[in-house]
């Protein structure tokens, strides 16, 4: 000790600072201005496990020790010393610093780690440097899993460290309590995984998912690990979709392409990966092929007929038969099959048109006469006001008022079924299916024809023509 110090009174308990004279193993000799040294043991040097004091201290160092025992005796001289408490005191100090300089870092929206001390009723007690924060049941995690799933996450979470979300500071009596969310933060989590996901993705990339859920203006498809798309319904299918199920089932698995990005929002098509049914409808057919449809609506200028699914050609009631009096809408019915071909596709207003009169044989077609032509033919039905005569195969109307000069009461006194008359042409339309014919104009003809040839051999200078044809009439 140095002699021109002042010696120091010390008592049990006090806290003095003193020099370090001497470092051995187990033992450091401090002088702290008392009348002899003291002595620091091992054990009170530090609470953490060492093997040597040097570990610790150095010659020359100043310390912070207490004194724990003081004892006078002839043969020697007794004074103990300890960093024990000196060390906790410090230890404290430096928690609570540490504790308050971790404090102003718990803000609202701020992520820690926290370690999970116990899973209590209504959440987690959780600890972060001495603050105690609580993330309630709700928060806890992102899935739904029910009362006993969340129960066994808690329980399986204690002693574990996890990250947490800041949500709320409340004051209660004083006191500032922090209320986290694990639940927030693993939806972070996933959100930037699924942006890391859309980040891969580009307009017309092809995917494959599975329906996921399925609502009603479409389906979302679960494309990646932490991604999903929606499929609204109008791209579901390129036939028109009542209901999204119609089109698809949960679980699905579903080829699609990206049709639009838009941040997290990704529009998916599953029409697109087919062709349209114009596009399949033109390549299965071509114009003069003949089909069976189906009618889908009767209107007034004619029918729609399905071919294939949604694809429906006009049928023109012109178009119904080679005979324009003939009304097929009143022969077939809605959902009715009819055979008909095709004689029109329009590529660009993705339009066709079909008849039935093309698959039969216009038997007007071969019909070679001109009005005023003489023809012959056969009776085959009397009606009220007139006759009906084939001539070439085709059906003429003989009117009653054709018949002969005079008045005919009854068809039957003129004409009978089967009789072959000859006939003079009085209107002949082969697209309106008119053909009209006349007997007595025939008769006129012939026997005209009759009398030119008798006048040629007997007629005389002083008599006109008239006059002596109608002698010959009589």
């Amino acid at each position: 000790m140095d002699n021109n110090m002042e010696i120091k009174e010390l008592r049990v308990g006090d806290i003095v600072v003193g020099k370090v004279l001497k470092v051995e193993p187990n033992t450091v000799l401090v002088d702290v201005g008392f009348a002899f040294e003291g002595t620091i043991y091992r054990d009170h040097l530090t609470s953490k496990p060492i093997k040597d004091c040097g570990e610790v201290v150095s010659v020359g160092d100043d310390i912070e020790v207490k004194v724990t025992k003081i004892s006078f005796g002839d043969d020697s001289n007794i004074l103990l010393l300890s960093r024990l408490d000196v060390e906790k005191k410090v230890q404290s100090a430096e928690k609570v610093a540490q504790r308050e300089a971790h404090k102003s870092e718990l803000v609202v929206e701020a992520e820690v780690e926290v370690k999970v001390r116990e899973a209590v009723k209504g959440g987690l007690l959780c600890n972060y440097f001495g603050i105690e924060i609580f993330v309630p049941d709700s928060l806890v995690e992102i899935k739904n899993v029910g009362p006993e799933g969340l129960a066994e996450i808690k329980t399986g979470l204690v002693g574990k460290s996890e990250i947490v979300k800041i949500i709320e500071i409340r004051n209660e009596r004083g006191r500032d309590k922090f209320i986290g969310s694990r639940k927030q933060v693993q939806y972070n989590q996933l959100k930037a995984k699924e942006k890391d996901e859309i980040a891969t993705l580009q307009v017309g990339d092809v995917v494959t998912g599975t329906v996921e859920r399925i609502v009603e203006f479409g389906a979302f498809i679960k494309i990646g690990t932490f991604t999903e798309g929606l499929c609204h319904i109008s791209e579901l299918s390129h036939f028109r979709t009542a209901k999204t199920e119609d089109a698809v089932k949960v679980g699905d698995v579903v080829t699609a392409k990206v049709i639009k990005l838009a941040g997290r929002k990704i529009s998916l098509s599953l029409k697109a990966m087919t062709d349209d049914p114009w596009t399949t409808f033109t390549k299965n057919h071509k114009v003069g092929e003949k089909v069976v449809g189906t009618v889908f609506k009767k209107m007034q200028f004619g029918m729609l007929i399905e071919v294939d699914k949604e694809m429906r050609g006009f049928l023109s009631r012109f178009d119904y038969s080679w005979n324009p009096s003939k009304n097929l809408a009143g022969e077939v019915e809605v959902g009715g099959e009819l055979e008909v071909q095709i004689t029109n596709i329009d590529e660009e207003k993705h339009q066709f048109s079909v008849s039935r009169k093309h698959l039969e044989y216009n038997p007007w077609a071969d019909l070679k006469v001109r009005q005023g032509d003489l023809v012959s033919g056969t009776v085959k039905s009397i009606q009220e006001k007139g006759a009906l005569v084939e001539v070439q195969g085709i059906e003429a109307f003989l009117p009653i008022s054709e018949l002969a000069e005079e008045r005919v009461e009854r068809v039957e006194n003129v004409v009978k079924v089967g009789d072959v008359v000859n006939l003079e042409v009085l209107q002949f339309f082969p697209k309106e299916w008119k053909f009209t014919v006349s007997l007595k104009k025939a008769v006129y003809k012939s026997d005209r024809k009759e009398f030119e040839s008798h006048l040629n051999e007997n007629v005389s200078g002083n008599q006109s023509l008239a006059d002596l044809f109608a002698k010959f009439k009589k």
